[in-house]
């Protein structure tokens, strides 16, 4: 298994969609894979940040081609390893569960594995299996990438700088803080991980709109993204925040409406029309609430906005 496509790819995939959930495409017409929770619960997620990605509902939606391009411009290589492998993640893959901690990441993926051509590309690239359990060189020298099948329909899989980390990924169930989202794309940041994703170089790649959120963050404990479709079958990014207390609560979710309450004046201030596909004005019609510790926000994605993503990603 080629580190240069396979791995990367996946991990790009799980990765993309949740930026490009994070900013509107639409897929609530898509049928979720089945039992999200089953796949997360292979992995280590102690002090870790985990995703699901519902591949099969991007693949129905057809969100997954302008995720990944047409096959034209595929790389030769890919190519290669579809031809010999008979594994093609755009038609084989149907979910993504992934742990990232400690400069690791490990996978739970639900699809359909040609195992016997998976072993046999593995040797033909210089890596080695034992049984069913192989490793093979990543594309830096401590990158090693290990898999196997944990059941049916399941592969175990983990990218870091050891030849065992596949084997963090069992069948011994772990539990998530919290009851698994009912959406196809989340993802869950706990306490340990916020400061590397809050950083300044994590902010300088987010739109101007959305920076002003990030610093009522800071102090968080657990943050889950969400996305999906709401009772008007309009998309919507849902936000939940765990505080460290009542009073962090309070004060997070009055900082929230005093920040939708300043993008709203300060469009008014300009004299101009909401404009539907600019982001700010979704961000600016977020409805917040907060129960005990938790704060939770909601921004209805405008059409036109998801409109506008999905056409500037097709022309990519």
């Amino acid at each position: 298994m080629n580190a240069r496509f396979q791995p990367r790819r996946l991990a790009a995939l799980a990765l993309l969609a949740c930026a490009l959930a994070a900013t509107g495409i639409y897929w609530s017409r898509a049928r979720r894979a089945a039992q999200p929770a089953d796949l997360v619960a292979c992995l280590p997620i102690a002090n870790a940040s985990v995703i699901y990605i519902d591949v099969d509902a991007l693949r129905r939606s057809g969100i997954l081609n302008m995720l990944v391009g047409s096959k034209t411009a595929e790389e030769p290589d890919y190519r290669q390893f579809v031809q010999e492998t008979g594994f093609d993640y755009r038609q084989d893959l149907d979910a993504v569960a992934a742990a990232l901690k400690d400069g690791r990441i490990y996978f739970a993926l639900r699809g359909r594995f040609h195992w016997n051509n998976l072993r046999d590309y593995a040797a033909r690239q210089n890596g080695s299996c034992h049984n069913d359990f192989c490793v093979v060189a990543g594309s830096q020298p401590n990158r090693r990438i290990s898999f196997y099948p944990l059941k049916s329909g399941v592969m175990a899989m983990a990218i870091g700088p050891d030849d065992f980390g596949a084997y963090q990924v069992t069948n011994q169930s772990t539990k998530l803080s919290l009851d698994v989202p009912k959406a196809p794309v989340w993802a869950l940041i706990p306490a340990a991980s916020l400061h590397s994703v809050l950083s300044p170089q994590s902010m300088d790649t987010l739109p101007a709109a959305a920076k002003a959120y990030v610093p009522a963050l800071q102090g968080a404990d657990q943050i889950v993204f969400s996305m999906g479709a709401n009772s008007a079958r309009q998309l919507q990014l849902d936000l939940q925040v765990t505080c460290k207390d009542m009073a962090s609560a309070s004060a997070l979710l009055g900082q929230f409406e005093a920040i939708a309450k300043a993008l709203r004046d300060l469009v008014a201030h300009q004299r101009q029309k909401p404009d539907p596909a600019d982001l700010s004005t979704a961000l600016m019609a977020g409805s917040f609430r907060r129960d005990d510790r938790q704060v939770y926000a909601s921004w209805p994605i405008p059409q036109a906005l998801v409109d506008l993503v999905a056409g500037s990603i097709s022309q990519k």
